[in-house]
């Protein structure tokens, strides 16, 4: 009698990102989808203080370090418009990622000079199911109004509350090539978090 061999079932945690420009009449004028490896070591640290519900020492976004307890801000990244202390970030950096990464190497600004966008409140879609994966998007929208096209945005990344007050980097990737975001444009963001049993 032949021995059937068990199927293993791995379940797979999944994170990809979608980055669009679009020029100041709302054409498309880039678009880059990819999968992304680059949760840091914040985001586990995190996640161990709930489970645990035991104190952990986390490093913030300015590379300090704060014993951070349960919260109801953990892991909340719901900013507001203007709000660049958490939710997602773009920036200029290009050194690779690394799992000790705490923030984005050359984020940009909030505002309307040099290399700055004015930042559009975070959007996030519900957990939906399809087949065997449950996933839910997160997007923002950062709107160039510089008077200037803003040239190299290659990094992007999730800033998240550690608390009420402290910051932390979940998540950071660099793109292989610079997006270039016209005058008048918008580049977006949008990561997906996903399970598969």
């Amino acid at each position: 009698m032949k021995q059937e061999k068990k199927q293993k079932r791995v379940q797979r945690e999944s994170l990809s990102y979608t980055v669009e420009v679009r020029d100041k009449e709302g054409r498309v004028i880039q678009r880059i989808s990819a999968p992304s490896r680059s949760y840091v070591e914040q985001w586990n640290q995190l996640l161990n203080v709930h489970a645990s519900q035991a104190n952990k020492t986390i490093r913030d976004t300015q590379g300090n370090e704060y014993s951070i307890t349960t919260h109801a801000y953990n892991l909340c990244c719901n900013a507001a418009i203007g709000v660049i202390t958490y939710g997602i970030r773009i920036g200029k950096g290009t050194t690779a990622v690394a799992i000790d990464d705490y923030a984005l190497e050359s984020p940009v600004g909030e505002g309307v000079g040099l290399d700055e966008f004015n930042h559009q409140a975070m959007v996030f879609t519900e957990p939906s199911v399809a087949g065997s994966t449950c996933s839910f998007k997160l997007r923002r929208t950062m709107i160039n109004n510089s008077g200037a096209t803003i040239t190299g945005i290659r990094e992007l990344g999730c800033y998240v509350r550690l608390a009420a007050t402290y910051y932390g980097l979940g998540f950071r990737d660099v793109l292989g090539s610079g997006c270039d975001v016209p005058d008048g444009g918008a580049i977006t963001v949008e990561y997906t978090l996903g399970v598969t049993a």
